[in-house]
Formats: C-alpha cells, sequence, structure tokens
C-alpha cells in the first residue's frame, strides 16, 4: 500500500506559491486571494492531498528540536532504524520540527550518560533503551518529555513505547521452531539476556510457548554471550562441540544470529535449524544459502520514522496513545518473500 503523503511543499512547488499561502488556502483562512485558491485546491486534489490535522498543527507552531538517540552498532541494523528517522525528518521539516539523531555505544556507559545529557537540551527526546541505556541513565533526563522506541525500559519516566513486542515474537518462536524439529529433539537458544531486555523478554516467549503447547522438544542450553556476532559464534561453537546432538538454535537478536550462522558454517552443521531475527544483507545471504531457516523481522525503517512522528505528536498535540506500548507486528521471513522484503528496506512504501 502506497504510504506517502502529499505535502504542502509539493503543492506549493506546483501551484508556484509558498507554503503558507497553501496553507491557508487549504484550511481557509484570509489571506489569499480566489484565484490563487482556486488553483491551490485543484492542485491538491489532483496530487491525491488528504488532510493532516497534525501538519496542520505543525505549520502554525514555532519552531521545536527533538532527537532520537540510538546506538552505533550492529550498524547493519541500525542503518534501517536512521532511514526511517531521515523519511520523517523530511516530512515535518516543512512544519518546523527540527530532528536530530544522537548514537552511542552499547556497552560504554559514559557515553550513554552523556547523550542523555545532550538529550536534555532538545523539547523532546526518543531513546532506544539499549545496552547502558538503562533506568538509572534515562532517570537524568529530568523534565524533558521522552519516549521509548525499539528497545523499551518500563521503568524509566518515559510516556510510551513504540517497538516490537518481544515476548509474542518469542512464543512464535518456539511455534516455529516446534515444526521445525523432531520431539525430544535438543535445541539451543542464544542470546545476551543479562543486558538486553528484549533477549530476555523473547527467551521468556518462547518457553511460554513450551509450557503452554506441551512441545515435544526440550531446550538443552541456554547459552548467555555479550551482544557482539564474534562472541556469539564462539559461544555457539563451543556448545556444538560439547553438545553435538542439538537440532535446533533461537537467536534472540540480530548479533547472535550473525554469529549463530557463522558458527553453523565454522563447523558445517546443515542439520541444525535456526531461528534468527532481522533481514539484513548477509542474514539474507544464510537464508538463502540454507544456513538460517527463517527470521523474525522488526520493521526498524517503520520503528525509527513512527517513534520520531509520535514524539513530534506529543509534543505539539499534547497527545498520548490509550496504551503506554504501541507494538509492530513482527513478520516471518522465508526464502519465498526474502527478496520483497529486501527491495522494500528504507523505503516509505512499507
Amino acid at each position: 500500500m502506497d504510504r506517502h503523503r502529499v505535502t504542502l511543499k509539493e503543492i506549493a512547488q506546483a501551484a508556484n506559491v509558498s507554503i503558507g499561502t497553501v496553507d491557508r488556502a487549504l484550511n481557509n483562512r484570509p489571506g489569499v486571494n480566489a484565484e490563487s485558491k482556486a488553483r491551490v485546491l485543484q492542485i491538491a486534489a489532483s496530487l491525491g492531498y488528504r488532510p493532516n490535522r497534525f501538519a496542520s498543527a505543525l505549520s502554525r507552531r514555532s519552531e521545536i528540536r527533538i532527537c532520537l538517540a540510538f546506538p552505533r552498532d550492529p550498524e547493519a541494523f541500525y542503518r534501517e532504524i536512521e532511514a526511517g528517522i531521515d523519511r520523517a525528518a523530511a516530512e515535518l521539516e516543512d512544519y518546523g520540527v527540527c530532528v536530530e539523531k544522537l548514537r552511542f555505544a552499547l556497552n560504554d556507559s559514559k557515553e550513554a550518560l552523556d547523550c542523555i545529557h545532550r538529550a536534555r537540551e532538545f523539547d523532546g527526546a526518543a531513546v532506544n533503551a539499549a545496552g547502558c541505556m538503562n533506568a538509572e541513565c534515562l532517570s537524568e533526563m529530568g523534565s524533558t518529555p521522552l519516549i521509548t522506541f525499539n528497545t523499551d525500559c518500563p521503568t524509566a519516566p518515559r510516556a510510551f513505547f513504540i517497538g516490537g513486542n518481544a515476548r509474542q515474537s518469542g512464543r512464535v518462536a518456539g511455534e516455529l521452531m516446534q515444526m521445525l524439529v523432531n520431539d525430544n529433539d535438543p535445541v539451543a537458544v542464544l542470546g545476551n539476556f543479562a543486558r538486553a531486555m528484549p533477549f530476555l523478554e523473547r527467551f521468556g516467549g518462547f518457553f511460554e510457548y513450551m509450557h503452554a503447547s506441551g512441545a515435544g522438544m526440550r531446550v538443552e542450553r541456554c547459552i548467555e554471550c555479550p551482544g557482539d556476532a564474534e562472541s556469539a559464534s564462539a559461544s555457539l561453537i563451543a556448545a556444538l562441540e560439547s553438545s553435538p546432538e542439538l537440532q535446533g538454535v533461537f537467536a534472540t537478536g540480530y548479533s547472535s544470529t550473525i554469529g549463530a550462522v557463522r558458527a553453523l558454517k565454522a563447523l558445517n552443521r546443515r542439520d541444525v535449524r535456526l531461528i534468527g531475527y532481522d533481514l539484513t544483507n548477509e542474514t539474507a545471504a544464510a537464508l538463502g544459502e540454507g544456513w538460517c531457516d527463517l527470521l523474525l523481522h522488526q520493521n526498524p525503517f517503520e520503528q525509527g520514522y513512527q517513534a520520531a512522528r509520535l514524539l513530534a505528536r506529543r509534543l505539539l498535540e499534547s497527545w498520548l496513545p490509550e496504551r503506554r506500548e504501541l507494538y509492530l507486528d513482527t513478520q516471518i521471513v522465508v526464502r519465498g518473500n526474502m527478496d520483497g522484503l529486501l527491495n522494500r528496506r528504507g523505503n516509505p512504501f512499507l
């Protein structure tokens, strides 16, 4: 479905008038002559313009500054979040909203705290609460309006969260793994559970499904590894060498998925079924070559896009959602739909 929304800037360019003239014409306000108003309305209709109460509110406010803080790595994953933020920033720019990006290292507590101190200088902030960006760090935001995205921190003073439902996706992974392995086959769960809340939630959802369904598979190992692909690979190699009977692996994050693929390649274990996360060039290659059976895609582009848009709406309209958690659907990626999703990454027509 085409998600592109016609902007006032596009109408103004087509009509050869200012954005202010377009705004007055579309909202039936004085200050525009009849001929210009008629031309603006005709062009707006021909372009398929749909009134946007949010955009109209933005056009009548003074500039506001918002920031989105998120980690630098893994770069392939956060590149898609950044693309979504950039799309939202381009749309909001026409209405006086300035969007800036702040980056930090996942495991650098000082850099995370410095990032929060910078964020306090803005009118509002959306923060990916990953790595060292924990509740203690986020409490330093003071009175600056805060939302979280991609990775939540429910105990922080945030207005709401937007991102994937980690526990639900873990339950989906449990159901899918049951389809891939035989009853009583041993499987392993690989992730950075101690430091990353989404990984712990996915881990919990996986076990919830097993308990509720009476699934015959059994979890032989829960492999804790730091949040990088090299450590994940080394951890899984060690596990497979000591427990070669393992038949399935659930990797609870992007880095652990990359690490798991590298481990299976190093040991030439094509027989081990792998469920992982996130669609990038490297995970797509693994899926296409048969080293990975399926991926759970979090739609990072949409997460970045909506975080910027909804933060601006929060500030300009004092808007709050009915629920404090806004969940985006997790998609199941297999070889059959992989190419289509790859071609849509970083694209406004998601």
